[in-house]
């Protein structure tokens, strides 16, 4: 790795848990998604002009000497909802710091539903299988909400975090927050109803989004909470009757977080924060 340029920068904070498919082969994976048609478009990140706000808590806690060593390396590009930004058993060649953008992991189980397993927003870091050495995702990773995000080539994290220095450490920490994660969404995919598992996921969302109005279809959010649609649509109802939200040509806008809040199911509480 080239030894980068020093300089001095700026920063300003502002239904079944079986996920990985253990029996079924690649290809079988492969066919059954284009089946059911959720083969998604590829994205080609955007590069964009960097601001100089950086909202990403994991490259905001760095101490400044170490975010300058990466700083010549990170590119500002803007990811577009729906997008896939890795496919499945896909070598990852960068990884995503997101900033507003909110991504997710996508799982297609053997009965041909899906399921999300992961929501990382502006608190993580997207593509740490190749970081760690491991092998292809068997999932897809999809932008859940559209916005920025900072990428860097994957070689350069990865040695990075063979340094043990900062990053190493937040690395680690983010790790154990996703496993938290990804342990309380298979308990709750079990346990708790679609409507309870629907108030807590469109709180995540917004909690990382940090906007009233999010831009989902009940169709996407089938997706990602392993439901059908009808029940989703039926819960979406319920709760614009009730004055929680509103919902209007695939944007749903949350009137009323406190009702929310007590409607979700106790994951939200257990996740709120990770």
């Amino acid at each position: 790795m080239r030894e980068p340029e020093r300089k001095s920068v700026s920063r300003r904070l502002v239904r079944s848990p079986v996920y990985p498919l253990a029996a079924t082969t690649p290809e079988t994976h492969r066919a059954m998604a284009l089946s059911l048609k959720i083969s998604l478009p590829h994205t080609i990140p955007e590069p964009i002009p960097f601001n100089g706000l950086l909202t990403n808590s994991l490259l905001a806690s760095l101490p400044g000497s170490e975010f300058e060593e990466l700083l010549r390396y990170l590119e500002p590009v803007s990811l577009q909802a729906g997008h896939e930004l890795y496919g499945f058993q896909k070598n990852i060649d960068y990884v995503y710091f997101p900033e507003t953008a909110v991504i997710s992991h996508l799982y297609l189980l053997e009965d041909g539903s899906t399921s999300g397993a992961s929501i990382i927003g502006s608190e993580g870091m997207v593509g740490l299988t190749a970081v760690l050495g491991s092998r292809p995702p068997y999932y897809w990773t999809q932008i859940i909400v559209g916005g920025s995000a900072l990428r860097i080539r994957a070689e350069v994290i990865k040695d990075e975090f063979a340094r043990g220095r900062t990053l190493q450490q937040l690395l680690l920490g983010h790790i154990s927050s996703r496993l938290s994660q990804l342990a309380q969404r298979a308990v709750c995919n079990g346990r708790h109803r679609v409507h309870e598992r629907l108030c807590s996921w469109l709180l995540m969302i917004q909690d990382r989004v940090n906007e009233e109005e999010l831009p989902l279809t009940h169709e996407q959010i089938a997706h990602h909470l392993g439901a059908r649609r009808p029940g989703i649509t039926a819960s979406c109802n319920t709760l614009r009757d009730n004055g929680v939200i509103s919902y209007h040509r695939g944007l749903i806008r949350i009137l009323d977080r406190p009702t929310m809040e007590a409607s979700a199911c106790e994951c939200y509480q257990a996740l709120r924060g990770r």
